[in-house]
């Protein structure tokens, strides 16, 4: 079948290797995962010819989901971004040598690869890994084999920070792997428990000075191409300044694990379990980013050119969060009054253990989150979560609409509730109303149009009787200003109600 099709398409007999595609393909999961990508290979290449793009692009995605290591599908995807990201198509290229195995085609590839290099418009940087250690010597393992098996030689040093483990044995192993690395490995041994902050910054100080760093927990693992993914969320624009992954646990970034498992199994097993989960979600997506105010700091990749902007000493987090939490909130927030862009990326995914750093948990996060109100004044955890009710109502009506939508949100803040909305459908428009200067400039990352002031009196730009949906509690919005914004039939979602105007 494979060089019947290939037969079609060099012919130029496109409809009836479309036929054949359409009969092949109801019968792809009985072939080898290698044979199906093969075919979305095939498919990929006959979509180029016939100058449809985005199915080009499903059929590359759905040949990933099948063999995320398949080269030919990461250099297409390259050739793919070639005029719309330079720096998206470099990475592409780099994964696509990384996988392949045939010595001509890789010639290929690294020539490509040497030619984008040249090009003034390609900024892709290398990455230092800064795994903050503390116990857990099995998990840490698996957490470096996880970066030797999935990023390329030559793009990556790994810089380990122990704080002061008293497991026995990973010293041990840690300096075994330092004096063994084939790549650059430097190991810092602290005398005692600095704190998550404090063992960050004396990573990051470590690191080389022209890479961007991913913080890595040392009881995180990666799966296959969530550090390319992160990469390609990074290069996305130079307005981004951080990326982070779906995760199994991590506030605010986790997937529905009741899909994977009940009772959570061993580690072992939840590593395999989600492992498997990865490899069918892991893959290209059109709106593969959520933009954010902040990202969980377990996994997170943080560009070289922000650093300078919100650490001026070098130091990436504050230290007066140690030992522990709330600093990669207080990092967030940072980024965003920066004007950096910070992404939750669809297509990246990182199994974490859920640490023993002996911070206590419980004391350690009522602390944290005291430190953080002290030096910012007002708590984060009332801005973290959307109002899930009135997004999923907004996000219903959308579908129904085919994503024609203007939404004018008062009750804005940071942003959460848009950023929610927008992750499941891209093309709502959303306007928010902010209490103050703060919120709206940290808010402006997630809205499409923001003004600050006191909701019933500050002037708005927008026209009257122009949004299909408002969402406004009554206890603040009176319902005179609610309605002036409401076209006919639009919707009031308030005060735990839809309302029609």
């Amino acid at each position: 079948m494979y060089d019947k099709l290939t037969q079609l398409i060099s012919n130029g007999d496109y409809n009836e290797a479309l036929y054949e595609f359409q009969e092949e393909f109801f019968h792809i999961d009985e072939r080898t995962p290698e044979e199906a990508a093969k075919l979305c290979i095939l498919e990929a290449s006959l979509w180029e010819v016939l100058s449809d793009s985005q199915a080009e692009f499903d059929a590359i995605a759905r040949g990933l989901s099948y063999n995320p290591g398949d080269y030919e599908l990461f250099y297409m995807l390259g050739l793919y971004f070639l005029n719309l990201n330079i720096n998206q198509a470099f990475l592409c290229m780099e994964m696509a040598a990384f996988y392949c195995n045939d010595d001509t085609d890789r010639e290929v590839i690294l020539d490509t690869l040497a030619e984008l290099k040249n090009t003034p418009a390609v900024r892709v940087r290398n990455t230092s890994i800064m795994i903050l250690s503390y116990n857990d010597l099995e998990i840490m393992k698996d957490c470096i084999k996880s970066v030797e098996n999935f990023c390329p030689a030559g793009t990556f040093e790994v810089v380990v920070v122990d704080n002061a483990s008293t497991e026995e044995g990973v010293r041990e192993y840690l300096r075994e792997k330092r004096d063994s690395a084939d790549y650059p490995f430097i190991l810092i041994e602290n005398k005692e428990n600095v704190g998550f902050p404090k063992g960050c910054n004396i990573g990051a100080a470590a690191c080389n000075k022209n890479n961007d760093i991913f913080f890595l927990n040392n009881d995180a693992v990666l799966m296959q191409n969530s550090l390319f993914f992160l990469r390609m969320g990074l290069y996305d624009s130079r307005n981004v300044g951080a990326c982070g992954p779906f995760t199994n646990s991590g506030s605010l970034q986790e997937i529905d694990t009741s899909e994977l498992w009940d009772d959570k199994p061993s580690y072992k097993e939840a590593v395999e379990i989600f492992r498997e989960y990865a490899k069918k979600n892991a893959v290209p997506k059109h709106n593969s980013y959520i933009k954010r105010f902040r990202l969980t700091g377990f996994a997170l990749l943080l560009s070289r050119d922000a650093i300078p902007l919100v650490a001026a000493d070098g130091r990436v987090f504050d230290e007066a969060f140690s030992p522990a939490y709330f600093e990669d909130d207080d990092l967030g927030i940072r980024l965003a009054r920066a004007g950096f862009v910070q992404y939750l990326c669809e297509s990246s995914y990182i199994y974490h253990n859920g640490g023993n750093g002996s911070f206590g948990a419980s004391k350690g996060m009522e602390e944290g989150r005291q430190r953080f109100i002290d030096k910012w004044g007002f708590d984060i955890w009332g801005y973290s979560l959307p109002w899930f009710e009135a997004a999923d109502a907004v996000i219903e009506l959308a579908k129904e609409r085919r994503g024609h939508l203007k939404v004018l949100d008062f009750t804005c803040g940071f942003g959460a509730t848009a950023s929610y909305i927008k992750s499941r459908c891209p093309g709502v428009f959303i306007a928010g109303v902010c209490r103050t200067s703060f919120e709206a400039g940290i808010a402006k990352q997630m809205v499409d149009d923001v003004v600050y002031g006191e909701l019933n009196t500050v002037r708005l730009p927008w026209k009257s009787h122009s949004f299909d949906v408002v969402l406004a509690e009554t206890i603040f919005v009176n319902r005179a200003r609610i309605g002036e914004m409401l076209r006919e039939g639009g919707i009031h979602i308030g005060n735990d109600q839809e309302e029609t105007k």
